[in-house]
């Protein structure tokens, strides 16, 4: 686990804890970055990405700020439950939670049906409803 001094207290998003559910790439990546550089430690959530949170990390670490990846489903309870406990035994506790997974049909919204719409409410929906512990 990464060790935070407690004193002084954490100024701003130095010393904090970040969890960036689809952080590995496009906009989740640069939030990821801009949280690493602002001084956060960042944990960067993918779906079978393989080598994109490792580059990601890669610039975290070379800026001075550790992170880590964690690969989960987060339709899956399960999977957010295990995420959440993971990066707290990591690097801490989560101060920031950004709620940016996605996910997106590929058709027209008038083509997307009721299946692709229900998954994308499950992916985006989870960090915030399901019943990680902090």
């Amino acid at each position: 686990m990464v060790s935070s001094p407690s004193w002084p207290p954490p100024v701003g998003l130095v010393w904090r804890t970040a969890l960036v559910p689809g952080g590995a790439t496009g906009i989740g990546a640069e939030i990821g970055r801009a949280l690493a550089a602002a001084g956060s430690t960042v944990a960067v959530n993918h779906l079978g990405q393989d080598s994109e949170p490792h580059v990601l990390l890669a610039a975290f670490e070379r800026d001075g700020s550790p992170g880590i990846a964690v690969n989960a489903d987060l339709t899956d309870p399960i999977a957010v439950q295990t995420t959440a406990d993971l990066v707290r035994a990591e690097i801490g506790p989560v101060d920031i939670l950004v709620n940016n997974a996605g996910s997106y049909p590929g058709v027209p919204w008038q083509e997307t049906d009721e299946a692709a719409w229900n998954y994308f409410l499950d992916v985006t929906s989870p960090p915030i409803t399901a019943p990680a512990t902090p």
